[in-house]
């Protein structure tokens, strides 16, 4: 929470000896509790801060003692918002007559993902510089894990367009061609993490200074001092690079899908994914082309057709025909993908055989819900 957990309360910014002693003091206490508690590893050269951020690993099914860790640690005040729990500890003040407290923050993970959320919430913007570097050749690092995105997918579903390839950080880091041991001894200086970052091999300048005037960059850059220092001083003072990188988004995914093991995965969400894009292209080209002229068919009434022509319509030989019972699981309904030609138009044979049945087609789909909601009304 960067300290502001407690707007109402005086919880300045610690120096290091004021950090270090509010620190230790709460990892031991916490520790008497939980044998896996640790502190994030901050960001180097600070020279104060805002609070303590403590991670311990806990089962989700394992409740958190929020109220009794509070007096545990001495705390006037705890705000819960799993899974992080802030903790406002008084403070020993001579200086001021007011009250002066710290904050500390204690997040929860689950078992094994330690060294994961470590990673990602750790040394400072570390993981937002990375995750831009990530971004230019289709990766996603998030809470969940290190991920490959379906670059065909990303723009209609961007969430569906992950495939989870691993939380193994040894595993994530030896991939990305960083040096792990490096990364266990920590940064003495802001410009040692820059230059442990910029090995990756999926850092390329020239993606990340083509999305610096980005709303979601600017954004980071407002909010994130050392994130803002990477992008506006360290990324200019490179050497200028004439050749390109040789590796490419699709070069990288093929790698990343073999160092992991994913290819079967990747290669079957891909290519459902192919099928759905051609299969939503067909519906545009249909809806605009054919559906929308018609004086009938206006917004709530096409959309009923669209249904009704998903649900009742099958094709043989490329030919469409009417069915007698509606297929109502989607994933099994008719690809009308079929229907268009190599210059993007409907068929004419398919055109036709639409504007012929098409009234006949929604009459069915009336039918059957008009028929459903009778069904369930007696069921009631």
């Amino acid at each position: 929470m960067g300290g502001h957990a407690f707007p109402d309360l005086n919880v300045p910014r610690m120096e290091p000896q004021i950090y270090e002693k509010v620190k230790h003091a709460a990892l031991k206490v916490l520790s008497r509790r939980y044998p896996n508690v640790v502190p994030m590893s901050e960001a180097p050269e600070k020279a104060d801060y805002g609070d303590v951020d403590l991670l311990i690993e806990l089962p989700s099914s394992t409740p958190f003692p929020a109220q009794q860790v509070a007096i545990d640690l001495g705390a006037e005040r705890c705000k819960e918002n799993n899974p992080t729990y802030c903790f406002a500890i008084p403070l020993n003040d001579a200086t001021t007559r007011s009250k002066v407290f710290a904050q500390v923050d204690v997040q929860r993970c689950l078992p094994g993902d330690l060294q994961w959320t470590l990673f990602l919430l750790g040394h400072g913007d570390l993981s937002s510089i990375l995750g831009t570097f990530n971004y230019g050749y289709g990766f996603t690092m998030k809470n969940d894990g290190f991920f490959v995105r379906i670059k065909e997918q990303e723009a209609r579903n961007w969430s569906a367009s992950q495939v989870f390839l691993s939380k193994d950080l040894a595993l994530v880091v030896q991939f990305m061609e960083l040096d792990k041991h490096k990364f266990d001894q920590g940064f003495d200086s802001v410009q040692g993490l820059f230059e442990w970052a910029t090995k990756s091999r999926l850092f390329n300048r020239k993606l990340v200074e083509k999305r610096k005037d980005s709303s979601e960059m600017r954004g980071r850059m407002e909010k994130r001092p050392m994130f803002r220092r990477f992008v506006l001083e360290y990324l200019p003072s490179l050497p200028d690079v004439d050749d390109d990188k040789i590796e490419t988004r699709d070069s990288l995914t093929r790698a990343a899908l073999a160092f992991f093991g994913k290819e079967d995965e990747f290669n079957t969400r891909r290519a459902k994914v192919l099928l759905d894009n051609a299969d939503d292209h067909a519906w545009d080209i249909i809806r605009t082309t054919v559906l929308m002229p018609l004086a009938q068919l206006e917004a709530k009434r096409l959309n009923e057709v669209v249904r009704a022509l998903k649900r009742f319509v099958a094709f043989k030989d490329g030919r469409p025909y009417m069915c007698d019972e509606p297929e109502m699981n989607d994933e099994n309904q008719a690809r009308f993908a079929q229907a268009i030609n190599e210059a993007d138009e409907v068929k004419p044979s398919v055109r036709e055989w639409i504007l012929s049945n098409w009234e006949e087609v929604k009459a069915r789909e009336r039918q059957r819900a008009k028929a459903s909601r009778r069904a369930a009304g007696q069921a009631g």
